[in-house]
């Protein structure tokens, strides 16, 4: 059960979206003029997000706060909205801040626990994720608090939460993880809507969990990661993903009539999904149909894994060719591993073209940007992905920036 937990601030607890632009721009006097813009959110299941800390402190848990924001704006809205803790970190109180691991380690230091996976920190944007991922914590990520839920599926937190209540069953927690990470790993799993990674919206693409590339440290633990590479080569692992797949398919709040894998290329002599999607088969309902050659690809591409979104675009035009009329029955698309949506988004089109209703996606894990803590060669201190103003291009930024160095580099 969680030793710690740690949350951020605006909206997490709160939603403070009326004054997101004077915060951005550090309008602080204007923000201190608008502060009953600040709403609470509704209630997410049994209890609001501003209810949480209160909630877990009277079960006898230790709670804190870490922002971003200045002291006198945390106070002001903990107090406006009667949220206690034992423990509140703000922009002043560290040299470093997220998604630097620093203010989650001083809230630790304050309390006096180490950092653990058994501690949480729970938030809304990448930043809080990265944060969490370098202080070695768990990271839980809201629903309700993102502009867009897509923005996160590719810095993907452990747990993906879309009731505020779910963090009250304590001892549930650790099984709140992504479906497919779950059964390969053989962790305890409960079913809720974070079970499965949902990943893009034009099309609906979902994942049973994140791909770490073998550059990333998380590659070296996660199960998942392996299971998919092995694919390619044996099915050691396809009794376990079928039964993910499966599983997923018939938790889903719609109902394709068939499914249908990217195929092979024409070179390859073993179909990587035939054993899974046999499998996945026992574990949904049998009205579903699977047609493992509903698909053809017609055309070899070299060197598609080393070219840009845009070069993909371009080179898998054309590479399909459908196999049936689908006479507007409703098809789910499987691949192994989400990346720019190149190739599902050209499957997506031939099956369209040739008369499927809706198709959806569904992959076996989403690709993950690779965290690191890039290091400013000026002065040592963390970079931060910074945005300009102006044009709104991301860029690298010193965190010493604008008091002790003034460096940036291109993102």
């Amino acid at each position: 059960m969680p030793g710690v937990f740690l949350f951020d601030l605006d909206m997490t607890l709160v939603d403070s979206s009326a004054l997101a632009q004077m915060r951005r721009f550090q309008l602080w006097e204007e923000v201190r003029r608008n502060m009953h813009l600040i709403r609470p959110f509704p209630a997410q299941g049994s209890a609001a997000p501003h209810e949480l800390p209160g909630l877990l402190k009277a079960d006898g848990q230790a709670v804190g706060v870490v922002t971003s924001s200045p002291r006198w704006y945390a106070e002001a809205v903990l107090g406006q909205f009667r949220i206690p803790y034992d423990v509140l970190v703000t922009y002043g109180d560290t040299e470093n801040h997220k998604p630097d691991p620093e203010p989650l380690l001083k809230a630790l230091q304050v309390l006096g626990i180490p950092p653990s996976r058994q501690s949480l920190y729970i938030g809304d944007d990448v930043g809080d994720v990265e944060s969490a991922y370098h202080a070695g914590l768990a990271s839980v990520a809201v629903r309700w608090g993102p502009s867009s839920i897509f923005e996160l599926s590719s810095t993907a937190p452990d747990i993906f939460m879309s009731k505020a209540s779910t963090l009250l069953r304590r001892d549930r927690i650790g099984g709140r993880c992504y479906i497919g990470e779950a059964l390969t790993h053989g962790w305890d799993f409960h079913s809720h809507w974070g079970s499965i990674l949902h990943c893009d919206d034009d099309p609906i693409v979902y994942a049973l969990g994140r791909y770490f590339t073998a550059s990333d440290p998380r590659h070296a633990t996660s199960v998942l990661s392996g299971a998919v590479l092995s694919l390619k080569n044996d099915d050691t692992y396809a009794k376990i993903l079928g039964e993910a797949i499966g599983k997923a398919i018939a938790n889903l709040d719609w109902t394709p009539d068939y499914v249908v894998p990217v195929p092979m290329k024409p070179s390859q002599q073993r179909n990587r999904f035939e054993q899974l999607l046999n499998e996945a088969t026992n574990h949904f309902d049998e009205d579903i149909e699977l047609e493992l050659k509903g698909l053809r690809c017609v055309k070899e591409i070299e060197g598609y894994k080393q070219m840009n979104p845009l070069e993909r675009s371009e080179a898998i035009k054309g590479a399909f060719h459908s196999n049936f009329k689908w006479n507007g029955n409703k098809v789910l698309l499987i691949d192994d591993v989400y990346t720019t949506g190149e190739t599902t988004g050209e499957c997506v089109r031939t099956l369209t073209a040739s008369g499927a209703g809706e198709v959806r996606v569904m992959t076996l894990a989403k690709d993950q940007r690779v965290f690191s803590r890039k290091v400013c060669a000026a002065c040592g201190r963390s970079m931060k992905i910074r945005t300009n103003s102006t044009t709104n291009a991301k860029f690298w930024g010193c965190s010493g920036y604008p008091d002790h160095c003034q460096n940036t580099e291109n993102f």
